[in-house]
């Protein structure tokens, strides 16, 4: 869901997801991915922005994808997002995920660290910014 979503970001603003059309995409009852949304937004992998006529507007926590060229700080300030990363050792560790409650000083360090990768749409691409001289 979240891979679904974070492809279809587009600027600072929310995803539209048709919860209808990715029901027959995905072969997955309405009630089913309605279940998963609902985690998502109470684990705050996502904000749900209303739920018109079976289409919700939803908000990615940055922590999660952002497209280029935006300010994560803009949509972690406006939901509160945490920062979620993984822990050291990965899936392995006894508690893998690390969920940092929002903090505004914490998303800039963020910001600050990734700048390069936001401003530069090579790091973007398949090719990566490891591999980019510029």
């Amino acid at each position: 869901m979240l891979d679904i979503l974070s492809g279809r970001l587009k600027g600072s603003g929310p995803v539209p997801f048709e919860f209808a059309h990715w029901s027959d995409e995905l072969g997955v009852p309405v009630a089913r991915l309605r279940e998963v949304i609902a985690w998502l937004v109470e684990h705050e992998f996502l904000a749900l922005d209303g739920d018109v006529d079976g289409i919700a507007r939803l908000w990615v926590n940055p922590s999660v994808a952002f497209p280029p060229w935006t300010d994560p700080r803009t949509v972690a300030a406006r939901y509160r997002f945490p920062y979620i990363t993984t822990a050291p050792g990965g899936m392995a560790a006894e508690q893998p995920v690390i969920i940092h409650p929002y903090d505004e000083a914490e998303w800039e360090g963020v910001y600050q660290q990734h700048l390069h990768m936001i401003e530069d749409l090579v790091c973007f691409s398949s090719t990566g910014c490891a591999l980019h001289d510029g």
